[in-house]
């Protein structure tokens, strides 16, 4: 895990919350936040995505007790004037986030934030939150992740799946190196043979963590779009069957929406033995000269 001095936020303060203040309080506080914060909701003011992170992170704290009497070590060490090391609590934002989905104990929370966002017809699921969350930790590498076809799953999977980019790549730079020890005067661009070799690792990968997360109870419908409406984005009612019950609903398509982009609803497809699966919407594009 990543650690470093990091600066002081009164994660209670950007929660509202009392010092004291419950797990169950903490939860509400939260859920509140969230709902008023969602970037969607406030499409001209971009600070409010970084809201969303931060109170997402002030959560993922306060929710942990390890992580919580961690803080409150630092947070007493700030607030009276001693060294910020003092406090022994040097969490990234991202190791937060990283630790809320690959520990699982925030899932309930993010389920029910899920079926809110859904029902508003803003922006949700696993490719919202690992956008938004994730998607400034991975840095370049959002963009190769982009280009490969087919659903990531699960965000935990999709963590792993940027570990395994990052490894392919540090096995590439290591047969560079081997290449310029061997030939001291190759010129210094990538070699298609090795390229190949890193992309095909990364797709056998991807391949393997989407074929294990497919849901038989997934319904999947695309919807097509004109190009002008996909770049400003808009709203549209859909209708579909689940079994024998005709269900509709009304769907936010984010401004910039990418040709063949999923958008993932969940707790809307199919239900079998109380359990009931996601519904997964892919947005086609039609070209102006179609419109």
């Amino acid at each position: 895990m990543n650690r470093r001095t990091r600066e002081f936020k009164d994660y209670y303060k950007i929660l509202n919350v009392q010092e004291n203040a419950t797990a169950p309080e903490i939860k509400k506080a939260y859920r509140k936040l969230a709902l008023e914060n969602h970037p969607d909701r406030h499409p001209d003011n971009p600070q409010r995505e970084e809201n969303f992170k931060n109170i997402t992170e002030a959560y993922g704290v306060l929710i942990d007790p390890v992580k919580r009497r961690e803080y409150n070590f630092f947070r007493a060490a700030t607030l009276s004037g001693q060294s910020a090391d003092s406090g022994q609590f040097n969490y990234s934002q991202q190791d937060i986030f990283e630790n809320m989905f690959r520990q699982g104990f925030s899932r309930e929370m993010f389920e029910e934030l899920n079926r809110e966002f859904a029902k508003s017809g803003v922006r949700s699921g696993n490719p919202f939150f690992q956008s938004l969350l994730f998607g400034g930790a991975l840095g370049g590498l959002t963009r190769i992740l982009g280009m490969i076809p087919g659903p990531l799953g699960k965000i935990g999977h999709g963590i792993r799946i940027a570990q395994m980019v990052g490894s392919s790549f540090m096995a590439y730079n290591q047969m560079r190196q081997d290449q310029k020890k061997a030939s001291p005067n190759v010129k210094d661009e990538p070699s298609h043979d090795i390229l190949n070799s890193v992309t095909g690792i990364l797709k056998k990968g991807v391949n393997a963590l989407a074929s294990s997360e497919k849901n038989p109870l997934d319904i999947h419908l695309s919807l097509t779009l004109p190009a002008v409406e996909a770049m400003k984005g808009t709203r549209k009612k859909i209708s579909y069957k689940t079994g024998s019950e005709t269900e509709q609903m009304v769907v936010r398509i984010p401004p910039n929406f990418p040709a063949e982009g999923k958008l993932r609803v969940p707790k809307k497809g199919n239900l079998k033995n109380g359990e009931r699966g996601d519904l997964i919407l892919t947005v086609k594009i039609r070209g102006p000269k179609n419109a």
